[in-house]
Order: structure tokens, then C-alpha cells, then sequence
């Protein structure tokens, strides 16, 4: 059975790009101070995070290109509301900075992980992923003015821990193989199961003779 081809313009990394749109929105709020529109920008970017992979389901777009674009999207859009938020004083800087730093080295990996399999996938990370969402709150907890020094240096061991344990099973364990079966094994086992099949309609005409032989 072969993989059936998604075009990358799909609705659902349509949905994942919009995200973009945010950016200079959330750059403009920040800018002049208004918290609330802030927080709206950014909400709004995460709720379109969580609607890309149900728009993917109902159309039925999913792909490991998609996949991989919704990760390098989280990227953009989160490592650029941290330095916004960050920039303006809205945030302490250093562990911002070690965020970013992760999240790069992350990135990183990723892409390694890329080469090894040698395909386009997405490592996925169950781990990684309610990180990536908890940065999210982080810059909604600092543009909504609360006092977030606290949550920002605890995010850091947070982070730096989960990075080590993915970095291990991006580098060094085995890449798990293709969830699509390859179409050289495919055509192996269904002719293997259409053995039996040849196999009584070579004896048919056998037996054909040996009946007019009798007779």
C-alpha cells in the first residue's frame, strides 16, 4: 500500500501559517503598552495552534510535512512573543534567553533527527509539546502585567531537562521506520497471500485431463 500524496496547500497548514499573521499584531500591542490586546494576539495564536491538527483530521491532510511545519510555526511564533515580552520588560531577559536557547538547540536536534531517518518527520515529543504549550501562558502571564519572574526561572530546569531526555532518543536510539509500509514488501506479502489462489488454478487444469482421461 503506498502513501498517498498530500499537497503541502492544504487547508490545514493554511490554518498553521495564519498563525504568522499575530506576530506583527503582538508586536504592535506590546509596543504601545496595551496588555489586553496583547493577550488577545497571542491567545489567539495558540487557539489556531490547537485547530490546524483538527482542520487536518476533517479534511484528512495530515502529513509529516505539516507536522513539521507546525513545529517550526510553535517556534517562530512563541521565541518571538518570549523576546517581545523580554525587549519591553515584560519579562526577565536571562531566562528568556535560556529559553530561546533550548528551544534553538531543540530545533537543532530536530533536524539531525531528520537526516538519521532520512525523511521529512516531525520527532514527536508528548513532553516537548506541553512545554512548547506552557510557553504560550508564559507570554500571556506577561503581557497580562502579572509578576512573572518566579514562573520564567522555573521554566528553565523544566526545559533543560526535557531537551536532554528527547536529545538522547533524537541522537542516539533507534529511529523508529515509516508508519506506511514499503511497496516492495507490500507487493511480497500480497503475493504470498495470493499463492493458495494461483495455486488451485494451476491444478485446474489438471484435473480437467486426468477426468477426460477416465472417462
Amino acid at each position: 500500500m503506498t502513501a498517498r500524496a498530500v499537497s503541502p496547500w492544504n487547508p490545514a497548514n493554511a490554518v498553521t501559517a495564519s498563525r504568522v499573521v499575530f506576530l506583527p499584531l503582538l508586536w504592535w500591542a506590546v509596543a504601545h503598552g496595551y496588555h489586553q490586546w496583547a493577550t488577545l494576539f497571542i491567545i489567539l495564536c495558540g487557539l489556531l495552534d490547537k485547530l490546524d491538527g483538527l482542520v487536518a483530521r476533517i479534511f484528512d491532510c495530515r502529513s509529516a510535512f505539516g507536522e513539521l511545519f507546525d513545529a517550526i510555526t510553535d517556534g517562530l511564533c512563541y521565541g518571538f512573543g518570549l523576546i517581545l515580552v523580554a525587549a519591553y520588560g515584560w519579562a526577565p531577559v536571562v531566562p528568556v534567553g535560556c529559553v530561546i536557547g533550548l528551544g534553538l538547540l531543540n530545533t537543532a536536534l530536530r533536524f539531525v533527527y531528520i537526516r538519521r531517518a532520512g525523511r521529512a518527520t516531525n520527532y514527536k515529543s508528548y513532553a516537548m509539546e506541553r512545554i512548547v504549550a506552557y510557553t504560550g501562558y508564559l507570554i500571556g502571564f506577561a503581557t497580562s502585567g502579572m509578576e512573572v519572574t518566579l514562573f520564567y526561572w522555573a521554566f528553565v530546569p523544566l526545559m533543560l531537562i526535557i531537551v536532554v531526555h528527547d536529545a538522547k532518543r533524537m541522537l542516539i536510539d533507534p529511529v523508529p521506520g515509516p508508519a506506511v509500509e514499503p511497496v516492495g514488501r507490500a507487493v511480497e506479502r500480497l503475493s504470498a497471500a495470493d499463492e493458495p489462489v494461483r495455486a488451485v488454478h494451476r491444478s485446474a487444469p489438471a484435473t480437467g485431463a486426468a477426468a477426460e482421461a477416465r472417462q
